[in-house]
């Protein structure tokens, strides 16, 4: 009875969070129909809400007819908010016989709101509908009314018996309520009682976990200093290796001084050499300009014998022209020796071949001479020409020395910067020895105070074995657990408290042991920095190792070290 009800009160209160407005009984079909409805300050919508049309009647919120979409307040309902949706005609119900309702569904599919009925008709019909009844004039006969007479006594008979029933029921539910009060009362009491007993429970919990706790700090403690004692060993495994390191860096930097002592005079001789290629550089530069003015005068030379030949060609031209008029005057000698005019022409002809034969051997010599430049200037050719590849000889070997030689001042430089890092790697490493002392000095020392611990704790063991076992609390039962549990726990309890102390603690530190060696096992190493990892697996190890930058010659780990540095430790194995 009490679940009905409560369960009707919730819905109730649900479906009072929208409430629907002005709701006709009669909508008019094919015409879009306005739903107003107004949303309580108890309810918050979402854009997931619908409202929808359902035939009365309907179980389930799939029932529905057709459905739209709401638009919720932008902000928080804190008041009564009207809203209001519209129904398309095309998907309103046709069957004008039903009677429906509208529904507000929240986006958890609960029904937040409902209307009352109303139906789909015309408005013609209404007006018939109404006339008719107005107008209807009831006709009954006289069995009629005796039947009927009869049917109200049976129920007002039916009626009585269910009042005294209801009264009966009432009785009953008094006496069902007494009960529950007493009940209930009894129920406090033995809560009272509980809670009395959780309480002394909960303190002999507190103090079994207080010891709990100091036995788990002692073998923490035991653990920490076979750490420790793992993390001594290790800071002089790396201080040897850094000793190592530094020696052998000291080793490489002697090397590399006598190298660079070494590469020195070479530099000099070299540098010297190129003085001395730049000289006979200027010297051929010298001879090249010297050179290139002769080669102008037989240019000019050159010339002047052209000029010369084209006034020699010129000369057989006329040479030619006086043949042909010798050989002409030759069929006049037969011109009698009285005619003064032939002398004069004879005295004429014999001056010209002499003078022909003159200008005839003055081409000869300018030709022979014109031939000598040529060979003079074929030869001046022939040295120019191996002066400018002398020229490019030396030029390409100077840049040679100059590329050797600023190759040789790289070298010493990035020498010089090696030896900087090497003496700086060697003041960290010093520093970084200084630094493991102290560690070690600092776990030693930590080492002896655990070792009076472990020796008080030898004691309080002592003492904790002499203790009876009478005097030690018991484990108290849960709160959930029934009654035949709590009974098996303290017979086994009793039994427990029946064994020896020494059984008891043996089985105490077996089970410590047991933690300890199932931690050794789940526990992984590294094997570059040797760090113990507790409870991950091979390949997160893996990760770590990888994450190490470790030189691959020496094992050294790199990890604090610059790049460039790392590299030159590397590349001085190499060398």
């Amino acid at each position: 009875m009490e679940k009905s009800t409560e369960g009707a009160v919730t819905e109730s209160s649900s479906f009072s969070q929208v409430l629907f407005n002005d709701i006709p009984h009669i909508y008019p079909p094919s015409t879009p129909v306005s739903c107003h409805y107004t949303l309580t300050a108890a309810f918050q919508p979402s854009t997931r809400d619908w409202v929808g049309i359902f035939k009365v009647g309907w179980s389930t919120t799939k029932d529905y007819h057709t459905f739209v979409w709401v638009e919720p307040p932008l902000d928080l309902v804190q008041e009564p908010v009207r809203k209001q949706v519209v129904f398309r005609e095309y998907y309103l119900p046709k069957d004008d016989s039903e009677f429906y309702q509208f529904c507000y569904v929240d986006s958890s599919g609960q029904v937040k709101g409902a209307s009352t009925p109303f139906c789909f008709k015309n408005t013609a019909e209404q007006s018939v509908d109404c006339s008719l009844e107005n107008d209807l004039l009831v006709i009954t006969t006289q069995e009629q009314v005796e039947q009927s007479a009869k049917e109200k006594m049976e129920l007002t008979k039916e009626l009585d018996h269910m009042r005294e029933e209801m009264e009966s029921i009432k009785c009953a539910l008094k006496e069902k309520q007494q009960e529950v009060d007493s009940l209930k009362e009894q129920r406090e009491q033995d809560k009272s009682e509980l809670v009395k007993e959780l309480t002394q429970m909960k303190e002999q919990n507190e103090s079994l976990m207080s010891s709990l706790k100091e036995q788990q700090q002692e073998t923490d403690r035991l653990q920490s200093l076979t750490h420790i004692q793992e993390k001594y060993d290790r800071a002089l495994v790396k201080i040897n290796m850094l000793k190592e390191e530094r020696d052998d860096l000291k080793r490489e930097i002697d090397i590399q001084s006598a190298v660079i002592a070494e590469l020195k005079p070479k530099v000099r001789e070299r540098e010297q050499e190129l003085l001395k290629l730049k000289d006979n550089i200027q010297l051929l530069q010298l001879d090249l300009r010297s050179s290139e003015k002769e080669k102008e005068k037989l240019s000019e030379e050159v010339d002047m014998l052209r000029s010369v030949t084209h006034n020699l060609d010129d000369l057989n031209r006329e040479n030619q022209q006086l043949r042909r008029s010798l050989s002409e005057q030759e069929t006049l000698q037969n011109i009698p020796d009285d005619d003064p005019a032939a002398h004069a022409l004879l005295t004429q002809l014999q001056d010209a071949r002499a003078q022909l034969a003159y200008e005839i051997q003055d081409s000869n010599n300018a030709k022979r001479r014109a031939e000598e430049t040529e060979r003079e200037l074929r030869e001046l050719k022939r040295q120019m020409e191996n002066v400018t590849t002398l020229v490019d000889q030396t030029q390409r070997c100077c840049s040679k020395q100059e590329m050797q030689l600023t190759e040789a001042n790289i070298v010493i430089a990035v020498k010089g910067e090696k030896i900087a890092d090497m003496e700086i790697l060697i003041e960290e490493k010093e520093n970084m020895i200084m630094i493991e002392k102290q560690e070690k000095e600092e776990l030693a020392r930590e080492n002896q105070t655990l070792r009076r611990d472990i020796e008080g704790l030898h004691r309080e063991f002592a003492d904790f074995q002499a203790v009876p076992p009478n005097s030690l609390p018991m484990r108290p039962p849960t709160p959930d657990a029934s009654p035949a549990h709590t009974t098996s726990t303290t017979t086994q309890e009793q039994q427990q408290d029946a064994l020896p102390d020494s059984l008891q603690c043996d089985n105490l530190y077996e089970t410590i042991g047991c933690v300890a060696d199932t931690e050794e096992e789940q526990s992984l190493v590294c094997r570059h920095c040797q760090e113990i990892f507790p409870g991950i697996t091979q390949d997160e190890l893996v990760q770590h190792e990888q994450s190490h930058r470790v030189c691959p010659f020496c094992t050294l780990i790199c990890d604090n070290i610059e790049q460039s540095v790392f590299e030159d430790h590397v590349y001085s194995h190499e060398l």
